[in-house]
């Protein structure tokens, strides 16, 4: 049920106000205002559901079972989502200041102003019963009298391990940590690790419909057919009590019981940038944040490749580290400190060797790029005729795609408007990265990673998070941006989304309600 903020108590009532100070959007003038408010009819304290007849106004919200997820209306109106982090996990919106959420008898669920407008409901029809209900796992739900769900703020938290005895079925998936790597069962039978860019890093190659990963617990991950029989396997029996997870990083891993690497994808993603202070050693490397280009360091010297294509390379015998000088001098230099080879970039203080889809480039802190090196066209298509985002109405492939100058790969209609962006907001302070086009095959991978039939009706679908049906995705486009910031994707509140907020139209850019880090021309 609905709490007031007057009436919450011990760890509960302490979750929502954290998440409130966090957001900086709830001041304690506001806090002793909702104190003086009744509570809504058949309130109950410290519950994380809504029911019918039920309402929350401003100040006041509901807390997961756990304790771990607050979800609060603002004085300004917005319904937002938290969990352990300082920003929101999800918010609705734009929306009136004194909003109220309420769950009608009907079973519809409504954000309504003060006069009664509705600024935001969720994309499901009522149904008489139906109750909004905040999980542990972070996400907000609509669940009908049987109990099935029939809405989802698509943000719940997905696992990283597969214990032992663990068991992945069609559909099902580990995510890292941070989300952008994901390990996905297909209903084909493929196991396969996906990148950021939601392009396959690794799979089994395995093509037998039906079939699941199951981590043994003798410690052999082995993939098996509807009738038992094994199809692939890791080779790693004689481990017990393994565990397999999936890293931030790229790899995929599978630790013994005492924490010792027994088996890898090998497919690990580095640092996209290298700066003052942070050298990488030999055997070491930066990769881009789509997974495709890599700048390695072995004993030889470096090499630049594009997935396994070199594109070029600095000799350099005896190689042992590769720095960013605090001058803005990259150099290679020896075990015994010698340099064997250096970008001659020096009097450049805070300048930055950086990885993007593209090209490899040293850029300056006022975005001045002080020596690159391109990946040939041939490899990355960039030489495209641009034509007009409007009549672009339909999935295109890679060749009519272009990389913008800020390795980003888009239709060329959106290229220089999306440079452009991303120049503005660098020199506003903001640096910007961003995921762009993807093909068909992978937003069937991700369309089949993140959705499935629903429990009471299997004609309709549901994903987590909301995921366009192969086609109609603006990704496949090109016209569509996926949004991130030190590696994670924008948060709603967080500088980055307020500066979207306030410039993207300025560029042609609209934001997708309730997904802050993705914005397209047209808003979906």
């Amino acid at each position: 049920m609905a709490w007031a903020a007057a009436s919450v108590n011990g760890r509960r009532r302490d979750a929502l106000m954290r998440a409130a100070r966090r957001a900086a959007m709830i001041c304690a003038c506001v806090l002793l205002g909702s104190l003086m408010l009744a509570p809504p009819a058949s309130a109950a304290p410290g519950e994380g559901e809504l029911r019918p007849g039920e309402s929350l106004r401003s100040g006041e919200g509901l807390v997961s079972p756990d304790g771990t997820q607050t979800l609060v209306v603002q004085p300004d109106g917005v319904l937002a989502l938290f969990g352990a982090e300082p920003d929101p996990r999800w918010v609705s919106g734009a929306a009136v200041p004194g909003s109220t959420l309420v769950v009608a008898d009907s079973g519809d669920v409504a954000l309504t102003a003060p006069d009664g407008t509705v600024s935001w409901r969720p994309d499901t029809s009522a149904t008489i019963g139906s109750r909004l209900v905040l999980q542990d796992d972070g996400n907000l739900v609509v669940l009908d009298p049987q109990g099935s769900q029939v809405w989802e703020s698509g943000t719940a938290v997905r696992p990283s391990i597969l214990p032992s005895g663990g068991v992945l079925e069609p559909g099902d998936t580990l995510s890292s940590p941070d989300g952008r790597q994901t390990l996905l069962v297909l209903d084909d039978g493929d196991v396969a690790l996906l990148g950021p860019d939601a392009a396959t890093r690794w799979s089994t190659g395995t093509d037998v419909p039906g079939a699941r990963l199951t981590l043994h617990e003798d410690g052999n991950l082995v993939v098996t057919d509807p009738d038992g029989n094994w199809v692939w396997r890791s080779r790693t029996a004689g481990h017990p009590g393994s565990s397999l997870v999936l890293q931030d990083d790229g790899d995929l891993v599978l630790y013994d019981a005492v924490g010792a690497e027994v088996w890898s994808t090998g497919t690990v993603v580095g640092p996209s940038s290298l700066v003052s202070g942070t050298p990488i050693a030999a055997g070491q490397q930066l990769s881009s944040p789509d997974g495709h280009l890599h700048l390695r360091l072995g004993a030889d010297g470096l090499a630049l490749a594009y997935d396994d294509t070199v594109v070029w390379t600095a000799d350099a015998p005896g190689a042992a580290s590769l720095a960013q000088q605090d001058d803005g001098n990259v150099v290679l230099t020896g075990a015994d400190g010698a340099v064997l080879w250096a970008s001659n970039t020096a009097g450049n203080p805070g300048a930055s060797l950086q990885l993007e889809e593209g090209a490899l480039l040293l850029r300056a802190t006022t975005g001045q790029e002080l020596w690159r090196v391109d990946v040939p066209v041939d490899l990355v298509a960039r030489d495209q005729v641009a034509t007009e985002c409007e009549d672009v109405t339909a999935p295109v492939p890679q060749g009519d795609t272009v990389v913008t100058t800020l390795g980003v790969r888009v239709h060329p209609c959106l290229a220089d408007a999306l440079d452009a962006l991303m120049t503005a907001a660098g020199n506003d302070g903001i640096d910007l990265r961003a995921w762009g086009w993807r093909s068909s095959e992978q937003q069937i991978a991700l369309r089949a990673a993140n959705c499935s039939p629903s429990a009471s009706d299997p004609t309709v679908v549901w994903c987590r998070p909301q995921t366009a049906p192969p086609g109609t995705s603006r990704h496949e486009r090109g016209l569509a941006l996926d949004f991130t910031v030190a590696g994670s994707v924008l948060r709603a509140g967080s500088p980055a989304y307020v500066w979207l907020t306030e410039h993207a139209a300025d560029y042609g850019l609209e934001n997708l309600p309730g997904e802050p880090w993705h914005w397209s021309v047209d808003g979906w």
